[in-house]
């Protein structure tokens, strides 16, 4: 089985370290003050485990290419960072 790293690896593996610190309560993720959002918080990084895990896994199915599987992940990433930025600045701005 060949290994490839592609940036939804790389997002998989920090949403797992990020639910590794809020379960050891590391006040490096929340804060002092912010401990009420430590259960969504957890929910919301094993969701974006799992949905970065599968995309990855189908993107490789359909993208045989690393340099374009690269291309398209990346820009997955960056349209997702853009429409969760236009979401908060538009409905909680």
């Amino acid at each position: 089985m060949k290994v490839k790293l592609t940036p939804l690896n790389i997002i998989s593996a920090l949403s797992i370290m990020a639910v590794g610190g809020l379960i050891a309560k590391k006040e490096w993720i929340l804060g002092a003050g912010n401990h009420e959002f430590k259960n969504p918080l957890i929910a919301l990084c094993i969701l974006v485990f799992f949905v970065s895990l599968l995309c990855d896994q189908i993107f490789r199915k359909f993208i045989p290419s690393l340099a374009r599987l690269w291309m398209t992940q990346l820009m997955l990433i960056l349209l997702t960072v853009l429409f969760v930025l236009v979401l908060k600045l538009s409905v909680f701005g």
